[in-house]
C-alpha cells in the first residue's frame, strides 16, 4: 500500500479505523471492585486465625483446662511500581495524523489533530496499566503474584493458600472416557472446600480456554446432566451468548455456579500471556465476605504536593525538555491486589497435560 498520495488525483478518505484493543478487566471488576489508595509505600496485611474447635469437657467440680488463644500473623508488602513515560516531539506538529486532511485550513486544525493523536497515545498507556492490574488480579486468585522488573530482578508475593484449595483432578474433564467424568461431584468438592475454609459459597467458575472447551464438549456430548430430571435441578448451559467487551463469554450455570470462559491474553515482555491458565478453572466467591481489595500504594514524587506522597490510583505529570525539544508525559501507578482471604478461591486443574 502506498503511503504517499498523489495530490493531483482525487481520493476519498474514510473515517479513522480505531484498532486500539480494549484492556482486560473482567476479574478486576468481578473480584477486586473494592479500591483503596493508602498513604504509604508498604502495606501490612495482618491476620487473626482460630480454627473450629469443640470445647473439651471435665468432671464435675474439676479444674478448668488451659486453652490457647487466636494466632496472629503479620506480612508487609511493598506495592509494585509501574512508571511509564512517552516523549512528544515538536516535529510531530508538522506530521499529518491519521484522519487528517492533506491540506490544512489553518494552525488550529493542525494542533487539534496533534491533540487527538496525543490523547490516543495516553489512552494506550492507561490501557497498559489496566492490563497489568488485571494480570496481577488473576495471579492473586492463584495465590502468587510474580513479576520481573526492567533490570531483570524477580519479585514474588505469596498469599498462603491451603493445599486443599489447589486441586488436580484424578479424572480430567477431557478424559478418553467422558462417562467417567463426575462434574457435579467435582463442583460439590469445591463447595465443601470453600465452606470449610472460609464459610463462603462458590458463585463463579472462570475457565481457561482448554478448560472451557472440555466443559462444552461434555455438555454437547450429553455427558453432563444439566436439565431438570425427576425434580432434580442441576443447572442450565447456553450456547447462545456472545463474548463481551472484556473478552469473557457466559457458558451457563451448573450446580448454582456461573461458568465463564475467559481466554483473553496480553503481551508481557513480548510474550502472549493468558489471564487464566488454559487448563484450569478458578472457582471464586464474588461475595463481600471473600474480602478482596485492590490497594494502591503511595507514590513519592517531588512534584506531588511539593515533595510529598501522592495518594491515589494514578499520578501523572508532564514537562518540557529543552534540548532536544520535546514534551514528556509520565504516568505512575502502584497497584497491589490482595486476597485477604486466600482460601475463598479454589484453583482446579481440569485438563490433562
Amino acid at each position: 500500500m502506498s503511503t504517499i498520495p498523489n495530490v493531483n488525483s482525487w481520493s476519498f478518505m474514510t473515517a479513522v479505523v480505531e484498532n486500539i484493543k480494549s484492556p482486560n478487566q473482567f476479574v478486576k471488576r468481578l473480584c477486586f471492585s473494592d479500591h483503596q489508595a493508602v498513604e504509604t509505600e508498604t502495606i501490612e496485611i495482618d491476620t487473626v486465625t482460630k480454627g473450629r474447635e469443640i470445647a473439651p469437657f471435665i468432671r464435675k467440680n474439676g479444674e478448668g483446662l488451659m486453652v490457647g488463644g487466636v494466632s496472629e500473623g503479620f506480612s508487609t508488602v511493598e506495592a509494585p511500581n509501574i512508571r511509564l513515560k512517552k516523549p512528544f516531539k515538536p516535529s510531530s506538529v508538522f506530521e499529518r495524523r491519521a484522519g487528517s486532511r492533506i491540506f490544512s485550513s489553518g494552525s488550529s486544525e493542525v494542533m487539534s489533530a496533534r491533540e487527538r493523536s496525543i490523547m490516543r497515545d495516553l489512552t494506550g498507556i492507561e490501557n497498559m496499566i489496566v492490563n497489568a492490574e488485571e494480570w496481577m488480579c488473576c495471579q492473586a486468585l492463584q495465590g502468587t503474584i510474580k513479576y520481573e522488573v526492567a533490570d531483570g530482578e524477580v519479585f514474588q508475593i505469596t498469599y498462603p493458600k491451603a493445599n486443599a484449595n489447589i486441586i488436580t483432578l484424578s479424572t480430567f474433564w477431557n478424559d478418553g472416557t467422558p462417562a467417567n467424568v463426575k462434574l457435579l461431584a467435582n463442583l460439590h468438592l469445591v463447595k465443601q472446600v470453600l465452606s470449610d475454609a472460609e464459610g463462603v459459597a462458590p458463585t463463579d467458575a472462570i475457565c481457561g480456554t482448554e478448560a472451557a472447551a472440555a466443559f462444552l464438549a461434555l455438555v454437547e456430548g450429553g455427558y453432563v446432566k444439566v436439565l431438570d430430571i425427576a425434580g432434580v435441578q442441576a443447572g442450565t448451559v447456553t450456547f447462545a451468548t456472545q463474548f463481551s467487551d472484556d473478552g469473557v463469554i457466559y457458558l451457563g450455570t451448573v450446580s448454582g455456579i456461573r461458568f465463564w470462559e475467559y481466554g483473553r491474553s496480553a503481551s508481557l515482555n513480548g510474550v502472549a500471556t493468558p489471564m487464566i491458565r488454559a487448563k484450569y478453572v478458578e472457582f471464586i466467591s464474588a461475595s463481600a465476605a471473600s474480602d478482596r481489595v485492590l490497594y494502591f500504594g503511595a507514590i513519592p514524587d517531588e512534584d506531588a504536593f511539593e515533595g510529598g506522597n501522592w495518594v491515589g490510583e494514578r499520578f501523572s505529570k508532564s514537562w518540557k525538555e529543552k534540548d532536544p525539544s520535546c514534551t514528556m508525559a509520565l504516568v505512575h501507578a502502584r497497584p497491589l491486589p490482595v486476597t485477604r482471604r486466600p482460601n475463598a478461591t479454589v484453583s482446579m486443574k481440569v485438563v490433562s497435560g
